[in-house]
């Protein structure tokens, strides 16, 4: 038998064995401790902290202990912290090296734990935005003094009103200069001495009228050409003038658009009111838009394939067969897996408000290779403070270059409780207490992000103003807001996760419209007729001044009319006197020209 048994090879195994052993028990969970630690905090850009890691082999499979996750932005705060993480490993894959978990299951998930020491890693680049408390410009209830906004305030009416005379008078000198080269009253004078000197043409014979025929045509030829270039400048002046009685005309409406701009730029409107939703709650709003696009940047490299992994929009690339080169080559498989995939997470959240369940399914960071998007859905009912929450979406990465997230969030039942809308001294305004169900729906495809919710709010408590306040306005504002009982809110975001544009609407925008909208409205007229009164005085003196340099131009184009129907009267005198002209067939005696 001692033949059989080698016992130094049998020593030595048990040696190597041993050794392998305790190598395992000793070091390999720290080392899975510490590669997750240091993998996670490269990610996520913050310490992400383990108590425990225990692998085993027979089955494959890994747990942790209380995995910490910080939050960059809050050190002394973790963002994740989970009890404990259990998960199966397919043992058959790990050999195809590749990691496959067919179920992970997370227990005791929490949000916003603090911790004992800080988790930052780095100074982060971005500081976080507080929830901004805005500054309500509520309109005033004091009539502006008119004559130092007046001495302060550039008028378009007496801007208009310079420029245009100023044009005026170089058209003046224009077609002062223009009359001076046009065909006038010593030109006419020449003329009607050439009609008085043909009408001697008829005593003179034969031999007189047939030399007075040129003559009358070249004085018919004359006086047409004059009228032409008389009727050309006549019609210019005319299109100058039509132009600048456009511009006369806006300066005559000029008055009422600066009433219009004083109004609003000293705040006597009610539309100063018009968008209070987004006064009040934007700034809250866009807060939550902007965190939730942070954590998605934060999460975003796991859910993208990795060219490294090869592969296309189709799946992994096939590459031709290398022999001799080793094994790292892809081979067409008929089920392709990804290098890593957790196919089901069972997921239990402990909130203040309660307990969460959720299930998520194809965590992959290869999505393309695998064909499946990664979807999830989350819910709790009966929670404190609201009924029902239901959570789902999907990340969409199957084609690498067309990613399309999406995510839907309802609430039913949330209750609203001491939320500040608005810190302003002047009107502070409070939500005391309400209920909420909201209804949120998101979508990113590519870099364009696009969000949108209503929700109905019921059962309100709202206080505003504050206490011995007299100011009229706000107290009839604070009386408005305190009346409210219910509201319907709409939401929509739209940008990029690094710039989002949030517009919000809601019943309120009316409700305070109609509180301060017939006192505003009143003091904006008698502040209006101010303004009119006292613009009107201002303007009066360079719009006499406008007009006479008007009339100005105007009695020249009477000149030019005047020069045109002189001329006119010239030639048709001319045509109507029996003269020898081209045309005439009879001469005295019953001769006929031969033309």
């Amino acid at each position: 038998m001692a033949k059989w048994i080698r016992w130094w090879g049998l020593g030595a195994f048990v040696v190597v064995a041993t050794i392998l052993g305790c190598v395992w028990v000793l070091l390999i969970d720290g080392w899975v401790k510490g590669l997750i630690e240091e993998a996670g905090t490269e990610a996520v850009g913050a310490k992400v902290e383990l108590d425990g890691a225990d692998l085993s082999l027979f089955p494959a499979g890994l747990k942790l202990a209380r995995l910490q996750v910080t939050d960059p932005k809050r050190p002394m705060t973790n963002a994740v912290e989970i009890a404990n993480v259990t998960m199966g490993v397919d043992g058959l894959n790990l050999l195809r090296r590749k990691i496959i978990v067919e179920e992970m299951v997370l227990a005791g998930v929490r949000l916003g734990t603090p911790r004992a020491l800080s988790g930052a890693t780095r100074e982060s680049s971005v500081q976080e935005k507080e929830s901004e408390m805005f500054s309500i410009d509520l309109p005033s209830l004091e009539v502006p003094d008119v004559k130092n906004i007046l001495e302060q305030e550039d008028l378009e009416t007496i801007r208009l009103i310079e420029t245009l005379k100023a044009d005026l008078k170089l058209e003046k000198d224009t077609w002062k200069s223009r009359l001076e080269e046009l065909p006038g009253k010593a030109k006419l004078a020449e003329y009607k001495k050439r009609v008085k000197n043909l009408k001697k043409v008829k005593k003179g014979g034969l031999k007189g009228i047939l030399g007075g025929v040129g003559e009358v045509q070249a004085l018919k030829q004359d006086i047409e050409q004059e009228l032409e270039s008389l009727n050309g400048a006549k019609k210019e002046f005319e299109d100058k003038v039509a132009l600048l009685q456009t511009r006369l005309d806006q300066v005559k409406t000029a008055p009422k658009r600066d009433i219009q701009h004083l109004k609003a730029k000293y705040n006597l409107s009610p539309q100063g009111l018009a968008n209070m939703s987004q006064t009040l709650l934007g700034g809250q709003i866009g807060s939550w838009v902007r965190q939730g696009a942070e954590w998605y940047e934060r999460a975003k490299p796991f859910l993208e394939w990795a060219p490294a992994l090869g592969g296309s929009e189709a799946g992994p690339e096939m590459q031709k067969p290398l022999r001799g080169k080793g094994v790292d080559v892809h081979f067409k498989e008929a089920n392709p897996l990804p290098d890593f995939l957790i196919r089901k997470t069972k997921v239990s959240v402990n909130l203040d408000i309660g307990d969460l369940a959720g299930t998520i399914h194809n965590i992959t960071s290869d999505q393309p290779t695998f064909g499946q998007p990664t979807t999830f859905v989350f819910f709790g009912e009966q929670l404190k403070g609201v009924k029902s929450v239901a959570l789902k979406g999907a990340l969409n990465h199957v084609i690498a270059t067309d990613p399309k997230d999406q995510m839907t969030l309802q609430a039913k039942g949330y209750e609203l409780k001491n939320f500040m809308l608005s810190q302003d001294a002047q009107w502070p305004v409070a939500l005391t207490s309400g209920l909420g169900d909201m209804n949120i729906h998101a979508e990113l495809k590519g870099e364009a992000l696009s969000a949108n919710g209503g929700a109905q709010l019921s059962a309100l408590h709202l206080s505003a103003g504050k206490e011995g306040d007299i100011n009229p306005l706000t107290t009839a504002l604070s009386s408005a807001v305190t009346g409210i009982s219910q509201l319907s809110l709409e939401a929509n975001a739209k940008g990029t996760l690094q710039q989002q544009d949030v517009t919000l609407s809601s019943d309120l925008d009316r409700i305070l419209q109609k509180a301060a909208g017939k006192m505003v409205n009143e003091l904006a007229a008698k502040f209006g007729a101010q303004l009119q009164s006292a613009i009107s005085a201002k303007i009066a003196e360079p719009m006499q001044q406008l007009k006479k340099n008007f009339s100005g131009l105007e009695g020249m184009g009477g000149d030019l009319t005047e020069r045109v129907t002189q001329h006119n009267g010239i030639l048709k005198s001319l045509l109507e006197q029996n003269l020898p002209i081209k045309g005439l067939k009879n001469l005295p005696g019953g001769l006929k020209l031969p033309f």
